[in-house]
């Protein structure tokens, strides 16, 4: 073809094009393997962080995805991306669900257990 957009088909070309669906597929297996590990890592745990907060219970600021996923890291050891975290922000001290998204096809809830500063 002219510009290079594509290439004349011949013996070779659906062979190598199957092995390429293939490879593609064996590393798809394998990141999901790897998310579903990680997800078992942190399935069930309760993630805990301290703000500042009036005797009501209400904060003076707020714990939001970038909250969570500081405390994913350091009391998990497991670092994600603050784009693969999603949840309200918390204004109250207590107890709040977030979710992350390790893989596209694997998410898993998390607890965040907001505590006040002491």
């Amino acid at each position: 073809m002219p510009r290079g957009l594509a290439i004349e088909a011949v013996e070779g070309m659906a062979a190598q094009a199957e092995a390429m669906r293939r490879k593609r597929a064996m590393k798809a297996a394998a990141d999901r393997s790897d998310a579903e590990a990680a997800a078992a890592q942190i399935a069930g745990v309760v993630l805990q962080v301290t703000a500042k907060a009036s005797g009501e219970g209400r904060l003076f600021g707020s714990v939001g995805v970038v909250e969570v996923t500081e405390a994913l890291a350091s009391q998990t050891g497991l670092v994600v991306d603050r784009r693969q975290v999603t949840g309200d922000v918390v204004k109250d001290v207590g107890s709040h669900e977030f979710t992350v998204e390790i893989h596209a096809e694997v998410s898993v809830p998390v607890t965040v257990e907001v505590q006040a500063e002491a």
